[in-house]
């Protein structure tokens, strides 16, 4: 959890700065997964002392993906360096490289159309089995 809290928060630093509507949902998404308000400040003044520990199932690792782009999203703007550590992160999370560019073109695509996330996360599933 903090680990992918870490990534997030790296994520929407990397257009170069952190907009209260990228913190907003990190914190939410924060919350949800348990994590306290002190742990979440932690990781925001200190990203670099949380390592990066990929989730074991491939489900919560699609999670995690799916909210990389909702953040790169959510300020209405798609910047290239978000996009590409989103992709960068994806290989991390261990998604074969030949599927990145379209799980990410895909979740940016269903989250633009206002697809439900549990049909989107189905959908994204189906992808990485296939």
């Amino acid at each position: 959890r903090l680990s992918h809290i870490r990534n997030l928060v790296v994520l929407a630093c990397s257009d170069g700065s952190l907009e209260k509507s990228e913190m907003d949902l990190i914190f939410q998404i924060g919350i949800n997964s348990g994590l306290t308000q002190d742990e979440l400040k932690r990781i925001i003044e200190r990203p670099d002392s949380i390592g990066f520990h990929p989730p074991e199932s491939y489900k919560e690792r699609i999670e995690q993906l799916y909210d990389m782009v909702m953040v790169m999203m959510v300020n209405g703007e798609l910047h290239k360096n978000e996009i590409a550590l989103c992709k960068l992160t994806a290989l991390k999370l261990g998604f074969k490289q030949t599927i990145i560019d379209k799980m990410v073109h895909d979740t940016i695509d269903l989250i633009a159309r206002g697809i439900a996330s549990d049909i989107a996360l189905s959908r994204l599933m189906e992808l990485v089995d296939n």
